[in-house]
């Protein structure tokens, strides 16, 4: 179990993340102690040569002027204010012999100078380390042939500069696992800071799955990456939440209406099949099968097509219409049902064309069922009145009034709600979708309808659109 643990950990983004920033913090450490480390050996290396130039010239000089007693004193004077093991002088003779020296072995360490690595210019000194036997620390050495042929040599132990670069590394070792371990910590803390919020939308995610789809991720403090991610899973939820309920109410519209319709029909199943006789009653068994079910269809379909519409499932493909010549179609549509009720159809369109962005069809059938209601729920000899004008802030304004019989104000707030039907309504055929289907077709494009009705004196349907939906 504890084994299964550390393998998932190790899995987590937050422990990636903490690896990265401690992998990071390490080699910046070790890249700024490179720099520094050999910028510093250039450093220590650069003084103590020119030291030992300088000390060339000088012993070179008293050489000249002294000879080899005054160069002799020198030497042992230096050594003695030095250290006989941190200064190491010698004067050697062309073949070899040490005639002067800093003290007695000092030359010993000092290997005579090869004629091959004497330099062509003798008056330019030769620099070279030289790993002394004997001596647990390096000797930097300059090494010159004088005038007379004799070699001097001054050489300087790098004991000083090795134990500095040892405390330096030592001190870097420690730094380097500070660096790393404060790395470490910081990008834990940070990891875990950044993916508290991926935290919780999972954490809401899994209650989601239990089938509680109100919650919503709450917003945090993380930054607006994080806060772009809840705004758009709490936008899925919604959009879910949406598509889920309007599932169950158009289940459980269905059930409840296919019910009647279909026990209407087994009743005429029953009936024939118990009193039939001829062919002609089954044949109008069928025939009235068929109306049955062409109505369920249409119901269905039209259920569907509201529940699409509500969830925004199909996308409409919105483009510029005409929305004067939509009203006039369906005007042309339904004259022959007005006149049959001996209806006046007054209208009053704006002059040229009233461009909206909509989906043709869809609002035909909007439009087209508002005609119908007022139609089919006028008397006869009515009148119905259908206006269109524009309104400010680019917005049209489409009327539908008629003369009918008017809604109950008990029944108005609930008429565009699905199946519902007023009492006055009732003895009309229709299914009850039709203001349904129309509402959430205005509203898909960005509209609205309102409504207005008084029993006995009318009713007006008021639809607002914007030009730009």
């Amino acid at each position: 179990m504890c084994w299964k643990n550390v393998t998932n950990l190790s899995k987590t983004v937050t422990f990636r993340l903490t690896l990265w920033y401690s992998m990071i913090f390490g080699l910046l450490t070790f890249v700024v102690f490179l720099v520094v480390y050999f910028y510093l050996v250039s450093y220590l290396h650069w003084q103590i040569e020119n030291e030992l130039l300088n000390s060339i010239k000088e012993f070179e000089s008293l050489y000249k002027t002294g000879g080899i007693d005054a160069l002799r004193s020198e030497f042992l004077r230096e050594a003695e204010s030095e250290g006989a093991h941190n200064v190491f002088l010698c004067l050697r003779t062309p073949d070899g012999k040490v005639v002067a020296s800093s003290g007695a072995g000092a030359c010993r360490y000092l290997e005579p100078l090869k004629p091959d690595l004497m330099n062509s210019d003798s008056d330019r000194p030769v620099l070279r380390t030289i790993s002394p036997h004997g001596l647990s620390h390096k000797i930097r050495l300059v090494a010159k042939e004088m005038e007379d042929g004799y070699v001097m040599e001054v050489g300087r132990s790098l004991k000083n500069n090795e134990l500095m670069m040892e405390r330096y590394r030592e001190t870097f070792g420690a730094a380097i696992f500070v660096m790393i371990t404060s790395g470490g910590l910081i990008g834990w803390f940070m990891a875990r800071k950044a993916m508290s919020g991926v935290s919780r939308v999972t954490t809401i995610a899994s209650r989601i799955g239990k089938g509680d789809l109100r919650i919503r991720v709450p917003y945090g403090g993380e930054g607006e990456e994080i806060r772009a991610l809840v705004i758009a899973f709490n936008d899925m939820l919604g959009r879910i939440e949406s598509l889920v309920k309007e599932l169950k109410h158009v289940t459980d519209n269905i059930a409840h209406e296919l019910r009647t319709p279909l026990t209407r029909i087994r009743g005429l199943a029953e009936t024939t099949l118990i009193k039939g006789k001829d062919v002609s009653e089954y044949q109008e068994l069928a025939a009235s099968v068929i109306r049955e079910s062409d109505q369920l269809i249409a119901m269905l379909n039209t259920m569907l097509e509201i529940a699409k519409t509500d969830s925004g499932i199909n996308e409409m493909a919105l483009e510029p219409v005409d929305l004067k010549k939509i009203i006039e179609e369906a005007i042309d549509l339904f004259m022959p049902l007005a006149e049959e009720k001996d209806l006046s159809i007054e209208v009053s369109l704006p002059k040229g064309e009233v461009i909206i962005k909509g989906e043709r069809h869809r609002l035909q059938r909007a439009f087209a069922n508002l005609l119908d209601n007022a139609i089919k729920y006028s008397l006869e000899n009515g009148r119905i009145e259908v206006s269109l004008k524009r309104e400010e802030h680019g917005m049209v304004l489409v009327e539908i009034g008629d003369s009918g019989i008017g809604i109950d104000e008990k029944d108005l707030p609930y008429i565009f709600e699905r199946f519902y039907r007023g009492d006055k309504s009732r003895s009309t055929p229709g299914s009850g979708l039709g203001l349904s289907l129309s509402l959430s077709i205005i509203r898909a494009h960005g509209g609205d309808i309102q409504v207005e009705s008084a029993p006995g004196k009318g009713t007006k349907f008021t639809i607002v659109l914007p030009v730009e939906s």
